[in-house]
């Protein structure tokens, strides 16, 4: 009768032990992720999102109501939109975060980039070669790529939502 009252205690002891680094393992799991969003938010993108923000601003600079020429914005893009947004998506790829979820924010960030950036080096051919519906094309890229900036910023916010981490609105003019 010991020994059954002994085995007994035993298999609760060991069941207590695996409930409890099951759950603390799981917590683990999620500090983890939660650690590596804060991360990813407070000091991996700051740099490239500056980056990110100098390219468009440039564009916004000689599109719009601030068009001048095609020469004027060919010139913009080879000197300053193109080489600053490469710059951006370099700087996004050097980002490795930790985690699976942090990780497959990253590259919905680097798709969404890459996607806009075509459509820059799209509207720079187009525009050394005086092709007027390859500039459309090209304009069509750009608003395109949009959907996928999208995509990235919900499933941010609800990773970080799900990991209780609060996204501060960035300031766009830095």
């Amino acid at each position: 009768m010991k020994t059954f009252k002994r085995n007994i205690i035993l298999t609760a002891i060991t069941l207590i032990i695996v409930f409890a680094s099951y759950f603390l393992l799981r917590l683990s799991g999620d500090t983890a992720a939660q650690n590596d969003l804060l991360d990813y938010i407070n000091n991996k993108i700051p740099k490239a999102h500056k980056l990110e923000r100098q390219a468009l601003d440039y564009y916004e600079s000689v599109t719009g109501v601030n068009r001048v020429n095609d020469e004027t914005l060919l010139r913009k893009l080879n000197t300053d939109i193109i080489p600053t947004y490469q710059e951006f998506i370099n700087e996004l790829a050097a980002i490795k975060p930790k985690t699976d979820k942090v990780k497959n924010i990253n590259k919905l960030y680097i798709d969404a980039a890459n996607a806009q950036y075509e459509a820059f080096m799209s509207m720079r051919d187009a525009l050394k070669t005086r092709d007027a519906q390859g500039l459309k094309a090209a304009q069509h890229k750009l608003i395109e790529s949009q959907p996928l900036f999208e995509k990235m910023r919900t499933r941010l916010a609800v990773l970080a939502q799900k990991e209780n981490v609060r996204i501060k609105e960035a300031d766009t003019k830095d």
